[in-house]
């Protein structure tokens, strides 16, 4: 559980005003945060990785207080248990993948450095510099350098803003799949609906530096029995048919009707059938 509670002076669009945010997060949920441009939410996301400090205001991850100010507690962000993707992915120019990764992990972590990599689909460009990447690779690198710490919070911030439709399509996947295997809480800032309907099990709109609404959506129904959402959808053109995986199984089906389908849906498939007959939920 990640309590947040505090209030900061903050100019908004329409003039200054208090961000007053109170919310509760559960480990291992993915949250999205959403609203206009200039209505708080990267500032909700520097404050808890300590980049910023409030007026007021308690922090608590677990049973660890990263921030509480009547106590004057404030932990500093190498102290909180976080990976940060920010939209211009802040790599290192002067290292390769490998090493920008590397650079955050713990030590004798090479293990978890090679499992990122694999998981990531960087294999290929280890050896190479971010400025010979493509947009998509060096969010993935971001993304895993981000990761490479096992952190109890991982927080996003419009990591595919600057991603065209195919690089955003396959971040999303590297995403969702890592998010389920590893349990990360995460709070994802996002301007677009397919993120959002991809990705989050509940989203909280800011206006203003306040809560608008909070709503719960997604994954809440995959639990139910036999309904599990789509970590990975593509269509091999070889044997001509649709290929689909979810967190524990994979389908395949040469129905035309498996194209409307997105990475985040949810499929319901009979119990003990993994041939490749579902629906959408």
């Amino acid at each position: 559980m990640i309590q947040i509670d505090v209030v900061m002076s903050r100019l908004f669009t329409e003039g200054a005003s208090d961000l007053q945010v109170k919310l509760e997060l559960q480990s291992g949920s993915l949250t999205a945060l959403v609203g206009p441009s200039g209505s708080g939410k990267t500032t909700v996301l520097r404050l808890l990785a300590g980049l910023e400090i409030p007026r007021q205001g308690r922090i608590v991850v677990g049973e660890s207080v990263w921030l509480d100010t009547y106590r004057r507690i404030n932990r500093s962000p190498q102290q909180r248990s976080i990976g940060y993707v920010f939209q211009d992915t802040a790599l290192f120019p002067n290292m390769t993948v490998r090493e920008n990764i590397q650079y955050a992990a713990p030590k004798d972590q090479q293990t978890l450095v090679d499992e990122l990599i694999e998981a990531t689909g960087l294999e290929s460009f280890v050896n190479q510099k971010p400025i010979r990447l493509s947009g998509g690779q060096r969010q993935r690198v971001a993304l895993a350098r981000a990761l490479v710490r096992r952190p109890q919070l991982l927080l996003l911030d419009e990591p595919f803003a600057a991603l065209d439709a195919k690089a955003s399509q396959m971040l999303r996947q590297v995403l969702l799949e890592l998010h389920q295997r590893w349990g990360t809480t995460t709070l994802l800032v996002s301007h677009h609906e397919i993120d959002v309907q991809a990705l989050a099990d509940r989203v909280i709109q800011l206006v203003q530096g306040r809560v608008e609404s909070d709503e719960r959506i997604g994954s809440t129904n995959s639990y139910l029995t036999g309904s599990e959402r789509i970590i990975r959808i593509e269509y091999d053109e070889n044997q001509q048919h649709w290929l689909i995986e979810t967190a524990s199984m994979k389908l395949q089906s040469t129905n035309p009707d498996w194209e409307q389908w997105n990475v985040g849906d949810l499929i319901q498939v009979a119990p003990g059938n993994h041939s490749g007959t579902a629906k959408i939920k």
